[in-house]
């Protein structure tokens, strides 16, 4: 069994309760405009008009047609920014695997190269003595790539 204040609790999450509630506050300030203007009379002030002073009906609708525009042009200016940017991502992410790829093929022709230098370099006679051709020939070619011995 709920206590009162749960009970009480339960009726403020009603739409009953809210449009009470909502009734009461028009009721409420509708009754406090009344005294003031009320007394604002008994003073001597004068009492605004009940009819605002507004705009024709041109111009309220020329402002909303405005209003419309810059909205629309908002919305257009902001689909073409979320375009670019989902462009400049897919750009960006179509470069970064293409230097991937690159990368992971310039690893592989290394792994290839030190894979042959490798073969050469391990010869043998049939002895089972080891080569010194190729060795030289990869000494030499050290010494020809180095700049230190070039100048």
């Amino acid at each position: 069994m709920a206590t009162a204040k749960q009970q009480q609790n339960r009726k403020k999450y009603t739409k009953d309760y809210k449009l009470k509630e909502i009734q009461k506050s028009l009721t409420h300030k509708a009754r406090l405009k009344k005294e003031y203007l009320k007394a604002l009379k008994e003073e001597g002030y004068s009492v605004p008009d009940k009819k605002p002073v507004g705009k024709s009906k041109e111009e309220i609708r020329k402002l909303k047609k405005e209003v419309r525009d810059r909205n629309r042009k908002k919305l257009e200016e902001q689909k073409h920014s979320k375009k670019q940017a989902k462009k400049e991502q897919r750009e960006a992410s179509e470069d970064r695997r293409k230097k991937e790829l690159e990368n992971i093929k310039h690893i592989k022709s290394k792994m290839d190269q030190r894979e042959k230098r490798k073969q050469r370099l391990t010869k043998k006679t049939r002895t089972g003595q080891p080569l010194m051709g190729p060795k030289i020939e990869d000494l030499l070619g050290k010494i020809k790539e180095d700049d230190t011995y070039t100048k």
